[in-house]
């Protein structure tokens, strides 16, 4: 052996590599051609020096020849993929990425070990992982323990974190006790020992394969729950806006109104509190290219205007306008502003992603950030109370599974109705007093509606239904008036 004597700078004469390895000369030169071994060193013309890894890669490559059926050619592609590393090769035949279902026998047999190279991993992670009980058996083997530390490596690679295995773990030790009563249950009259150690390997290989399926149906029907869910609360977030149907325009007057109303703020800044109070007055009222209009004018004076670039995402999301209202939500990702209108640009940019990687990628995460954020509303009431209960009513009626704060929407609610009625609640401030009560009306239209469907969703249907008789009397043929009449129409639960 030439250099050092042992550890991972050792290096080998071909000769010596076969006498260390036990592989012929000729197989040393057929694994080099194949790409199975990285060249080797060439400290001058005649000579070759192979190092301790290329020693670690042939025992690998038996392995490998042993626990898959892998060519070697595939060995080969596998090996150059981690770049002749050792370690992650080892990491990748430990993580089953490659396994043909060479199951370890459970039987506890004294048979002769697979002796193992060592796997050299980080001493952070070591250290982490002896802080947890990962590794605490105390019969544990040493190898056991090497293919416990090299299977939590690869999933530490792949982002699972160790809390998972150790709350896991702790699950399946009554699964596991569970499997070894049935096993020593099992009736195995006539058989021998070495066919008992048979059927007791065989039968725990047809648990873990149904232990397998099962759990993988189960997160398959999780999944796409997660689809359907992101599917109806994009469609419900959307449909949950009030547009006013065209006889409650016209008795209120809105267009002329609204007309009026940015004509006056046309001679100020349009990024103003005026400027955001006239936008908020167009999406209520449903005139949203008005809202557009003005908005942009506000982003050309501030282009950091967060809440002008979130009632634009509004205002084409109410419009359907699905690529502008994601192109425009997707810029409030890492907005610090809680104002209700920028929160709910951000839950319909969440929403709207979600829908079109659905199907494509777990989109759970996404669907768990747009459920989370309605709880970033401030808890004590602020100038925007309002709108932060609608907000917080909408979340609960567009995914309840996620925004699960119903009772608090309701009480929410009912005191935002209570100062509807006594006109005490804050609204977008306008011109003239005609438009405020034409807001108001918008305001109590959004209150009963969602009260009605809160309530419906509670089971309480006379309650519900007092809400929706109330919505109807205010504007019939509005889209919340309809489904009002739907939510009347069927059948108590």
């Amino acid at each position: 052996m030439s250099g050092t004597d042992a550890g991972k700078d050792a290096t080998y004469r071909i000769s010596e590599l076969v006498e260390a390895t036990g592989v012929s000369r000729d197989m040393v030169k057929y694994y080099l051609r194949a790409g199975l071994l990285p060249p080797a060193q060439k400290p001058r013309p005649n000579l070759s020096l192979y190092t301790e890894s290329h020693r670690a890669l042939i025992g690998l490559i038996r392995k490998f020849q042993e626990k898959t059926k892998l060519s070697l050619q595939d060995i080969a592609d596998v090996f150059a993929a981690a770049d002749h590393d050792p370690d992650k090769i080892e990491i990748e035949l430990l993580s089953s990425h490659h396994s043909v279902g060479g199951e370890e026998n459970i039987i506890p047999l004294k048979s002769n070990p697979q002796q193992s190279r060592g796997l050299n991993l980080p001493a952070e992670f070591l250290q982490e992982l002896a802080q947890t009980s990962l590794l605490e058996e105390a019969q544990q083997s040493a190898e056991d323990e090497e293919q416990l530390a090299g299977l939590l490596w690869a999933a530490h690679n792949a982002g699972i974190p160790l809390e998972f295995f150790e709350t896991a773990r702790a699950k399946l030790a009554e699964l596991a006790d569970l499997e070894l009563k049935t096993l020593i249950a099992i009736k195995r009259p006539g058989l021998g020992f070495s066919d008992t150690i048979d059927n007791v390997t065989h039968v725990d290989r047809i648990i873990n394969r149904w232990m397998n399926a099962e759990k993988s149906r189960r997160i398959r029907n999780q999944l796409q729950r997660v689809v359907d869910n992101s599917e109806r609360a994009t469609y419900t977030l959307l449909d949950s806006i009030y547009r006013p149907s065209h006889l409650f325009r016209e008795r209120h007057r809105i267009p002329e109104q609204i007309a009026a109303l940015a004509d006056a703020v046309s001679a100020e800044d349009a990024s103003s509190a005026t400027g955001h109070d006239l936008c908020f007055a167009c999406l209520l009222f449903g005139e949203y290219e008005q809202a557009i209009h003005t908005a942009q004018t506000a982003l050309a004076e501030n282009p950091r205007d967060a809440l002008a670039t979130a009632l634009i995402a509004l205002a084409h999301g109410m419009q359907n306008n699905v690529d502008e209202a994601f192109e425009y939500g997707a810029k409030l990702d890492d907005c610090d502003d809680y104002h209700p209108a920028i929160l709910q640009a951000r839950l319909l940019a969440l929403l709207l992603k979600v829908a079109k990687l659905s199907g494509v990628a777990d989109t759970g995460e996404f669907m768990k950030r747009a459920g989370e954020l309605f709880l970033e509303l401030p808890d004590q009431p602020t100038e925007d109370e309002a709108e932060e209960t609608l907000l917080r009513a909408r979340a609960n009626v567009a995914f309840p599974d996620f925004a699960n704060s119903r009772p608090q929407a309701i009480e929410a609610l009912q005191s935002l109705l209570e100062k509807i009625e006594q006109n005490t609640v804050k609204l977008p401030v306008v011109a003239s007093e005609a438009l405020s009560q034409s807001l108001r009306s918008v305001y109590l239209i959004y209150t009963l509606y969602y009260l009605g469907m809160l309530h419906a969703m509670n089971g309480d249907s006379d309650a519900a239904a007092s809400c929706f008789e109330q919505v109807i009397q205010i504007d019939p043929a509005s889209n919340f008036g309809e489904k009002a009449y739907r939510q009347l129409g069927q059948p108590s639960q």
